[in-house]
This record gives structure tokens, C-alpha cells and sequence, in this order.
């Protein structure tokens, strides 16, 4: 965070997107994203502050690239130099990434491995949802997260909430991975896609949660996709179909 919004400063963006934390966010996910997936090396807090400050960098360069369509590059600044930098740990030994996901070959799900929800496990995954948002499957986090959010924006924890539930039953309900569905690993972008649309793009009303809860089922369904297609590469799916969910129900607007 610091990295990118010195970083910022010295490109001298707009003073207004600054202190509005625009061009820190996506060094703040980035240093989670590598901190989370790597091996605590020296090599590892070059990496977080050479990160923190690309961020800002690739930044720039998709709102210029999106500028055209008149919508927000959300967190695509982290999913793209995030993925750039954990595969990059696969061709440089002083760059431990044994924390990334297994490479593997893309295998349709065990139905074995959809157990049937209890209310615990629903309750985790509800927690989870919420805190992986920032990689951290951590139930007082989520609470911490959900408090923070009804101080800015009561409208947006409810959508909080509202994406969490809806991304837990559509997950459940197409037979998902009980582990994924209860880790949160199904739930964090749904949640996000629901702020997004529900209650930052659009002003909460009807309309406005029917189309968020379209967006917030679909979102489950692109993580899905996102998780088989990384699968060969090894590296996690992060906020993709939050991002490109968001941007597909942004766009007819």
C-alpha cells in the first residue's frame, strides 16, 4: 500500500483518486495475493513493494484501455499482475510460490464431493465468503469487514451478506465441492459482484437487487470456469469473475 501510493505520487495522478485510495487498493490486494502464495523470502518483499508499485503503473494503463467504455477497471490491475507475478515464481529459484495450487489437468467434480449443507457448514461458508474477500478464510475478520463496511455504507453490507447467501445456496444447489463452498473459495466474488452492482454502481431499489442476485448466481458459475481454467497453470483464480461479471452487467447500462 505504501509502495503504490508513493508510487502514485510520484506519477502525480489525480490528487482526487488518490486520497479516494483509488491507486492503493490494488497494491493492497497485490501484497496480500503475494504474501499468501509465496514463502516469507527476501525475495518475497522485493516482490510486495515492485507490486505495489506496477499496481499503479497497470493501473493507468487499463483505465486508459477502459476509458472507452465509460466503466471502472475495478481489481483487473491485481488479477492480471498478480497472476503475472506468481507464475513468474515457477522460473526463478529464489522465488518460493509453494503455496500456490497444484498444477493439474482439468477433472469434472467427484459427486461424492457435494455433501449435503449442515447449518455449521453453512454458517463457515457464510464467514469465509466474506473474509476471503481479502485471502483469509477467518470468521472474526468477516465480522471486523462486515462492521467496517455498515459504518461506510449500511446498503453495501447488506449486499455483503445478500452475495454471500446467494453464492453459498446457487454453489450448493449445482452440487459444488463442499470444501470450496465451505472455505469460501466459491463465495468471495459473488460478494463483491453484489457491492458492486447493488449498492456502488447503482442506487439500491428492486430492479436493482433483481439484477444484482442475475449477476451475483452468474458470478459462482465464471468462478467455476475460472477455477478449471487455471487449474493448468497452477495459480489461483483471485477476483476474475467478480471483475468480469461486473463489467459484462456495467456495460448495458
Amino acid at each position: 500500500l505504501v509502495a503504490g501510493t508513493l508510487t502514485a505520487q510520484w506519477l502525480r495522478v489525480d490528487a482526487a483518486g488518490l486520497n479516494a485510495g483509488l491507486y492503493g487498493f490494488n497494491a493492497y490486494l497485490t501484497g496480500l495475493a503475494l504474501a499468501t502464495f509465496m514463502a516469507p523470502t527476501p525475495q518475497l518483499w522485493f516482490y510486495v513493494v515492485f507490486g505495489g508499485a506496477v499496481s499503479v503503473v497497470v493501473m493507468l494503463a487499463l483505465v486508459n484501455v477502459f476509458r472507452t467504455w465509460s466503466v471502472s477497471v475495478l481489481t483487473a490491475p491485481f488479477v492480471l499482475l498478480s497472476w503475472l507475478l506468481l507464475l513468474g515464481t515457477n522460473a526463478f529459484s529464489g522465488l518460493d510460490g509453494g503455496a500456490l495450487p497444484p498444477v493439474g489437468e482439468i477433472v469434472p467434480i467427484d459427486p461424492a464431493a457435494a455433501n449435503p449443507m449442515q447449518l455449521g457448514d453453512f454458517l463457515q461458508g457464510l464467514f469465509s465468503s466474506i473474509s476471503q474477500v481479502f485471502l483469509k478464510g477467518h470468521g472474526p475478520a468477516a465480522l471486523l469487514l462486515l462492521a467496517g463496511l455498515a459504518v461506510s455504507s449500511l446498503p453495501a453490507a447488506l449486499f455483503a451478506l445478500l452475495g454471500a447467501v446467494t453464492g453459498l445456496i446457487t454453489a450448493h444447489a449445482l452440487g459444488a465441492e463442499s470444501q470450496l463452498i465451505t472455505a469460501g473459495l466459491l463465495g468471495f466474488n459473488p460478494v463483491l459482484t453484489a457491492i458492486a452492482l447493488g449498492a456502488v454502481f447503482h442506487r439500491p431499489g428492486v430492479r436493482v437487487v433483481l439484477y444484482t442476485l442475475l449477476a451475483t448466481v452468474l458470478s459462482v458459475i465464471v468462478q467455476g470456469a475460472m477455477i478449471a481454467a487455471m487449474t493448468p497453470f497452477g495459480i489461483p483464480t483471485l477476483t476474475a469473475a467478480f471483475v468480469l461479471v461486473t463489467w459484462l452487467f456495467l456495460l448495458p447500462a
